[in-house]
């Protein structure tokens, strides 16, 4: 059998980067043969509950009918579920999966890292109980509560070692093996490709409002939930995967952190080693602050006037593609054709809201990249604008208005292409790159780093002197454009303003003071106040998109933000994420055990607990299956009868 370190996806192969066997490689492991594999017998031999004459192992999506395409796939899965197996090895696992019980599941993932893949994720796996419709299974191999000396032989267990730990799964403790690190790397390695190839798919846990991981059965309907789950979280009847550590593996599987763009560069993930990163830094300062004459934070959007200006533009051509510089969700966004630009150039943006823990501490900021360019190629499209075709939103999307998403995306998932924007009849190739947050989140995550100033007072305008007096060389409490431009260039103390995190209204909010602000100031006194208005609605009214009632989307209410210059912000943040995915508290030593064993009639996923894994639909596949069409399966499985 040929090494092979690809997965199937809707009949496509993609490198994960560790040993893969599929059912194409090794008919063997093929959940669609229809008899099993160890006998001759056609139906299975001791089958789950509902599979008694049925010779399916597995089933196609409905939701999905007969468009089988990647695009139509990331619109029904949400989930992936992890189970474990309790057995001694993943090859025993489908026999019993398959032979006894009749049942299947995409992925197993043996003592050593090896991934078996028995189906394609475009087919429905018979794994978790109401949620196989939309959801990717995967059987860690485990023997779970079983701990006694000799049950990994020898050799297993010395090449691949494990520890026993507790853990407490709705309310009852457990003592349960852990899991190799091989298997680990591997569940992170296919976790990071799946947010290549279904960046629909959320990198996120069930978690309490702590941030850690949540260690019970999800409240509510559990295929209402998007993102990575346990079994358990799904049945109250069933505790695998048990010690999962789910939190160190979201953490793991979001991927690095980026920039937007490295003009010069195709890769814009900052590396794991720390000088490399802060080089790649050091040019992207220099291509805001030496190229072009505006764009900088936290003053002078064109390069002139106190005005606020929250975020730094990078510059490259038109249509260099954006990235997200960290997993999150897309929560609103605006893509105008050309020719509906204002003056002074483009106002399509995306905006991604970002959560996630951080030495400890919950923090939720959010990433605006403006000044983007009109998605009118269909073949460079961004996926979550393909995946949005079927939206409610995608109406005001393609209509050029302001569209509110819920769009999960990956770190490093391309977003937008580079727009033009500048002086009218001067654009150039630019974005606006910012990063904002509700709370000060500096100082939660590292004391000190971060200078703080509360700008609010200003409104619209900065008045504080520790922005304005640097930049004011001929003290005129106004500053010139050959200011702005003169100290962001050459002036050293520039480099301070690389760690400033600055509170003030955001210059995108239409709260109706601009004009009053613009008359009031001593900026532009020199314009006669139709000038003023004329500057209101041809260079600021095109581009503001935070009104009112946003707060449903973790906005505030005031407008009122903490902006963080975005370059730094970004090498900041993965100077205190690199190698630092934190373990889940609740996971403890095996010390820890209090000696009260479980009830027996919650099971893992073993010969002798296989309940759980079927739907109703499930049981029902074939001719009875027809009567569900796709609207009585969004509304909900059928009950049993």
């Amino acid at each position: 059998m040929a090494e092979n370190s690809s997965i199937i996806v809707c009949g496509q192969r993609f490198d994960v980067g560790q040993r893969v066997i599929t059912w194409e490689d090794d008919p063997s492991i093929s959940a669609y043969t229809l008899h099993c594999i160890s006998r001759p017998d056609i139906l299975p031999y001791a089958p789950a509950k509902g599979l008694g004459t049925i010779p399916n192992r597995c089933r196609p999506r409905r939701l999905i009918g007969a468009d089988r395409s990647l695009g139509r796939l990331g619109q029904v899965l949400k989930q992936f579920v992890i189970h474990h197996d309790g057995m001694g090895t993943s090859r025993d696992c489908f026999r019993v999966l398959h032979d006894e019980r009749g049942l299947s599941v995409h992925f197993l993932l043996d003592n050593n890292g090896d991934i078996y893949q028995t189906l394609d994720l475009v087919d429905c796996a018979f794994q978790a109980a109401g949620v196989n419709e939309i959801s990717i299974g995967v059987e860690l191999c485990s023997r779970g509560e079983k701990i006694a000396p000799g049950t990994f032989p020898a050799e297993l267990y010395k090449k691949y070692p494990r520890e026993p730990v507790t853990c407490t799964i709705n309310g009852h403790q457990w003592l349960a093996w852990n899991y190799t690190k091989e298997q680990f790397d591997s569940m992170v390695s296919i976790g990071k490709a799946l947010a290549r190839i279904l960046p629909g798919l959320p990198q996120v846990m069930p978690q309490d409002p702590s941030g850690e991981p949540l260690w019970a059965t999800l409240a509510g309907d559990p295929r209402d939930y998007a993102g990575y789950l346990g079994h358990y979280h799904v049945t109250n009847q069933k505790w695998d995967p048990g010690p999962w550590d789910f939190k160190r593996f979201v953490q793991s599987i979001r991927g690095g952190v980026f920039y937007p763009a490295i003009p010069g560069r195709d890769k814009p993930e900052l590396p794991d080693a720390s000088e490399q990163a802060e080089e790649i830094a050091h040019d992207l300062f220099d291509n805001n602050e030496q190229q072009g004459e505006g764009g900088y934070f936290p003053v002078g959007p064109m390069g002139e006037t106190r005005l606020w200006h929250g975020g730094s533009h990078l510059r490259d051509d038109r249509g260099k593609p954006v990235f997200a510089p960290f997993g999150g969700k897309l929560i609103l966004a605006r893509m105008k054709r050309e020719d509906d630009w204002p003056s002074v150039g483009s106002s399509n943006f995306v905006l991604l809201r970002s959560e996630m823990s951080v030495n400890g501490a919950a923090i939720k900021f959010f990433t605006l990249l403006m000044h983007c360019d009109a998605e009118e190629n269909v073949e460079r499209m961004p996926q979550w604008m393909k995946a949005g075709q079927e939206k409610k939103w995608w109406k005001d999307l393609a209509a050029g208005e302001i569209a509110v998403l819920d769009q999960p995306v990956a770190a490093g998932e391309l977003l937008a292409h580079f727009g033009e924007a500048g002086k009218p009849s001067q654009w150039t190739g630019q974005v606006h790159f910012e990063v904002f947050s509700e709370e000060e989140i500096g100082a939660a995550v590292q004391p000190g780093f971060w200078t703080a100033i509360d700008g609010t007072r200003g409104g619209r305008f900065c008045l504080e002197p520790q922005i304005v007096t640097p930049i004011d060389t001929n003290r005129s409490a106004t500053l010139a454009h050959s200011e702005v431009v003169a100290f962001f260039h050459k002036n050293p103390a520039r480099e301070g303003f690389r760690k400033l995190a600055v509170k003030h209204l955001s210059e995108w909010s239409d709260k109706n003071d601009w004009e009053a602000a613009l008359n009031r100031s001593r900026d532009f006194a020199g314009l006669a106040k139709g000038a003023k208005h004329k500057l209101y609605t041809d260079q600021i009214e095109p581009f503001l998109w935070w009104g009112d009632g946003l707060d449903a989307l973790g906005l505030p209410a005031d407008k009122n933000v903490w902006g963080y210059h975005p370059i730094t912000f970004v090498l900041w943040l993965h100077d205190q994420l690199k190698g630092k995915a934190q373990a889940a508290k609740d996971i403890k030593g095996a010390d820890a055990w209090g000696g009260k064993k479980p009830p027996a009639e919650i099971k893992d996923d073993s010969a002798d607990g296989a309940e759980g894994f079927m739907d109703d639909e499930d049981a029902l596949f074939g001719e009875a299956s027809k009567s569900l069409d796709l609207e009585k399966l969004a509304a909900g499985y059928p009950e049993e009868k």
